[in-house]
């Protein structure tokens, strides 16, 4: 998928902060009950149809410095999003335009609008917005493939400029891989201050590259290590293995269980 990207004008002025800038058809009535005769019906020749593409309904707003995880002051979603939709109506659209304002694990700003909307639309209208939240550049969805890569050694890589170290390793020593974006470690910083080793998550632009990185594994610290499928997982999934949120059972790493009604270290069931 082709990515637009457009610079946010720049400006002489301190940028605004976050909260001072976001302050600013009835059913029809069943008639009688009809009995139809279907008969057998032979199922259409040919290849299934492909549903209608969904319009992309959201975009990335791209910060000069990535947001960290956890509470930021100043940054609400709630009025944020309410910024958004007040500038659109002062100029006339009154419908909701903007769902959501979130941050990605990439430490961006994710806009999404309204199903009526698209991410065309707060394209084209980005002057109307561009005031309420800070960015450097705007970019619409991109399909990638993502996997992740096991037994990244935390001392060498679990620095400021580690996922850039990590994009030149995957380079330089595979042949053939172009990973896209900024790889995340899986792991919180607290975690990875008692561990060996983490997980990254690394996006490919292809479905190719990425099944070959599983397949082939990646060289990456002077060792081969082992890469797997990304499955994605809501933050609020909890795992009936251990408890913890964020994964599945099936891919809980933890070796004791916890039980989620007592928690006592004994499967649930």
């Amino acid at each position: 998928m082709a990515t637009t990207t457009t610079s946010n004008p720049t400006s002489t002025s301190k940028p605004p902060t976050y909260a001072s800038t976001a302050k600013t058809n009835q059913p029809t009535q069943p008639g009688p009950q009809e009995w139809i005769t279907v008969g057998p019906k032979n199922p259409p020749k040919g290849p299934k149809p492909a549903e209608p593409k969904r319009p992309d309904n959201r975009i990335t707003l791209l910060q000069s410095t990535p947001l960290p995880r956890g509470r930021i002051p100043g940054f609400s979603p709630y009025l944020l999003r309410n910024a958004f939709n007040k500038a659109f109506n002062d100029k006339g659209i009154r419908d909701p335009v903007v769902a959501t304002v979130s941050r990605s694990f990439t430490g961006n700003i994710v806009v999404t609008t309204t199903p009526k909307f698209n991410a065309d639309f707060l394209l084209e209208k980005k002057s109307l917005w561009a005031h309420i939240i800070p960015f450097k550049a705007v970019q619409k969805p991109q399909e990638w493939f993502k996997v992740v890569v096991d037994m990244i050694p935390t001392h060498d890589f679990d620095v400021k400029s580690g996922m850039d170290l990590i994009i030149d390793e995957i380079k330089t020593f595979n042949t053939g891989f172009t990973p896209v974006g900024t790889p995340y470690w899986l792991t919180s910083p607290t975690n990875r201050q008692a561990q060996l080793a983490g997980s990254i998550v690394v996006s490919f632009p292809t479905e190719g590259q990425a099944k070959r990185a599983i397949k082939d594994r990646l060289y990456i610290a002077g060792i081969s290590v082992p890469v797997r499928k990304y499955h994605p997982t809501a933050s609020t999934t909890q795992c009936t293995k251990c408890g913890g949120f964020g994964h599945l059972y099936n891919l809980c790493k933890k070796r004791e269980y916890k039980c989620l009604l007592y928690s006592e270290a004994y499967a649930t069931e």
